[in-house]
């Protein structure tokens, strides 16, 4: 039996989940992290954690299957895409820079005169969360480690470079640098010399579905994993969760309420002229693209939410929808702002802040919850608003974490006024990765023949909820309002406390 290793390593945990070719889970093993956040907006993790529990959960598939480990075929890896570790000769120099961290924004406003160069050249204004900003943090502040470093990897390349000895970044990573040219799929020496950055030291790029190289006898030995056997760079988590989620057709759209949360639009061409209020990536399909919108922060909020304001326990989730059931369709009383991490769909706002307002005695926990979850939809929202702007959007297909409860999955049919598909797969990234590593292989000739071959679970639909959808509306407009209110005031303003 022919079977396949998916390794997908996110923001909390590391994962590898072995598949026969026709999709079926056979086994599966993971290891949970934890980053480490500073209150200057840092957020960092040991290198050697993605070594170790990648080599560990690999381990584990090995040793609880070693009847079968010989029929291994390829490795494909999917990963967070903007997190930076430097290193020389494939060590690490200094802790990951994770994608969340933030430090380098106010380095960034040097630089805003040139951010429609940015925009038209690399897919996006200079972001915080990609890559070669980050790099520019640490030529700052760390320039000992930025001149020894020979490499720039992110944590999909670190980790295929032990795998193989060879330094490659697949082109969906490449978008997410600001260095990468996304029309021609090359690094682009302009945008280097821009930030005074040296090119020499990144990755060689490749497309999405390629060959890094073969497990060496080395990482053999250390994991069981057969010697020779090729790593697949499948794509980076969201355009594999696209991917996984059956996008494969233009103006299909994807909603992913992970950690962040991510709109994701498929284009088969870039226009002339790039909108600014978009993010361009290369999508995990080679020669097509991803229009993205993103929330800094989404199920993030929700955990906050829960972590201070619930009791923890086994019946913590079955509480949390039975109080949101309980003001479903209700007049949403509360204004919230959902900006943990600042504002990003339509405004780049990074010093805004949440804010709940219009709270009164007959306020209660529910109430706050509701108006919450409702306050994130209806930003979301205004992420299809711009994809509505630019051309017809078809369907729509929601996944990540706050798809598992269905009363989110009404509220966010009723949020964005369209018929949602819940993703058939909770293993959406992972399922992604898998189609990549088997059009690879060819044993499907496309994309679309691999999703119809391997998506055959049926997806729920939602459909808006008139009443709720007005209600909703409504509310956004109260928000907006709060947020002219508090925008630019030290009231809103995010004091680095």
């Amino acid at each position: 039996m022919k079977t396949y290793l998916v390794i997908d390593v996110g923001t909390s945990s590391v994962r590898a989940i072995l598949y026969d070719q026709a999709g079926q889970v056979l086994d599966q093993a993971q290891e949970n992290y934890r980053p480490s956040y500073t209150k200057d907006g840092g957020v960092s993790q040991d290198a050697l954690t993605f070594s170790k529990l990648s080599q560990k959960v690999i381990k584990k598939i090995m040793d609880q299957n070693s009847q079968i480990g010989d029929e291994i075929q390829a490795v494909a890896i999917t990963a967070q895409r903007s997190s930076l570790i430097p290193c020389q000769a494939g060590q690490p120099l200094a802790p990951a820079i994770m994608w969340q961290d933030t430090r380098v924004n106010q380095i960034l406003d040097r630089y805003r005169d040139y951010d429609e160069v940015f925009i038209q050249q690399s897919g996006s204004r200079l972001n915080a969360v990609y890559l070669g900003p980050k790099i520019l943090w640490l030529k700052e502040q760390q320039p000992v480690v930025y001149e020894v470093a020979d490499n720039y990897f992110n944590i999909s390349s670190f980790l295929t470079y032990e795998m193989t000895g060879q330094a490659t970044m697949d082109t969906t990573y490449g978008s997410r640098t600001n260095l990468m040219n996304i029309h021609t799929l090359t690094w682009d020496l302009a945008l280097f010399k821009i930030l005074g950055l040296d090119a020499s030291k990144m990755p060689r790029l490749i497309a999405p579905g390629s060959s890094c190289g073969t497990v060496t006898k080395t990482y053999s030995r250390k994991t069981g994993l057969p010697a020779g056997i090729p790593v697949i760079s499948a794509g980076g988590d969201q355009q594999c969760a696209a991917l996984g989620a059956g996008l494969v057709h233009q103006d299909q759209v994807s909603i992913n309420t992970g950690t962040g949360g991510y709109l994701i639009k498929n284009v088969d061409h870039l226009p002339d002229r790039l909108d600014g209020r978009l993010i361009y990536n290369q999508a995990a399909i080679p020669d097509k693209y991803i229009l993205e919108i993103d929330l800094l922060a989404c199920s993030s909020i929700l955990n906050w939410f829960l972590e201070n304001f619930y009791t923890p326990g086994k019946t913590l989730y079955q509480q949390l929808d039975e109080d949101l059931q309980a003001c479903y369709g209700q007049k949403i009383n509360v204004a919230v702002l959902p900006f943990h991490k600042g504002r990003s769909v339509g405004k780049n706002d990074r010093q805004i802040r949440s804010a709940f307002s219009n709270i009164g005695l007959s306020t209660r926990r529910q109430d706050l919850l509701y108006a919450l979850m409702a306050s994130l939809f209806v930003e979301m929202n205004k992420g299809l608003g711009i994809f509505k702007s630019l051309g017809p959007v078809g369907q729509v297909t929601i996944s990540g974490g706050l798809t598992n409860s269905t009363i989110m999955n009404q509220m966010q049919a009723d949020a964005y006024n369209l018929t949602v598909d819940k993703s058939p797969t909770a293993e959406a990234t992972a399922l992604g990765a898998l189609m990549s590593v088997l059009v690879q292989q060819g044993l499907y000739p496309t994309f679309a023949a691999a999703a119809e071959g391997l998506i055959q679970a049926s997806k729920d639909s939602y459909q808006p909820n008139p009443d709720n959808v007005d209600q909703f509306l409504a509310f956004d407009q109260r928000n907006q309002v709060l947020y002219q209110h508090l925008a630019g005031t030290p009231a809103g303003y995010d004091k680095g406390a």
